[in-house]
C-alpha cells in the first residue's frame, strides 16, 4: 500500500480550471508565465496543478498576470468568500470611525 501525498498548495485545481476556460495547453500556459520572466516549465506547471508542488509569491504573480485575473481569483472559492467576508468586517469595523479634525486655537 503506498503513502498518499498531501496537496502542497491549494491553487492547482483553479490553475486547471482557468487554463481550460481559455483553451490553453499547459504548454502554452507555461510559454506565458515565462514572457512574464516567470522560471515555470510545462513540468513544472504540471506540478502545481496535481498539487505536487509548493507555489511562490512570484508564481501567484505570474499567473495572475497571465490569466489577467485578481490574485484572490487563483484561490478556491471557499478562500475567496473568506476574503469578502473580512473586507466586509473590515468596513463595518468599529474602529473605523473617524473623528472630526481638531481646530487650531
Amino acid at each position: 500500500m503506498g503513502c498518499v501525498m498531501p496537496f502542497l498548495n491549494i491553487i492547482g485545481p483553479v490553475v486547471i480550471k482557468l487554463r481550460q476556460a481559455r483553451r490553453w495547453s499547459q504548454e502554452v500556459l507555461a510559454a506565458r508565465l515565462q514572457c512574464q520572466q516567470a522560471d515555470i516549465s510545462r513540468d513544472v506547471l504540471a506540478n502545481i496543478e496535481s498539487g505536487r508542488t509548493q507555489v511562490t509569491d512570484k508564481h501567484i504573480r505570474a499567473l495572475h498576470k497571465a490569466f489577467g485575473v485578481p490574485v484572490v481569483q487563483l484561490f478556491p472559492k471557499l478562500v475567496q468568500e473568506l476574503d469578502e467576508t473580512f473586507v466586509q468586517r473590515k468596513d463595518d469595523s468599529p474602529m473605523k470611525k473617524t473623528t472630526p479634525p481638531r481646530r487650531k486655537s
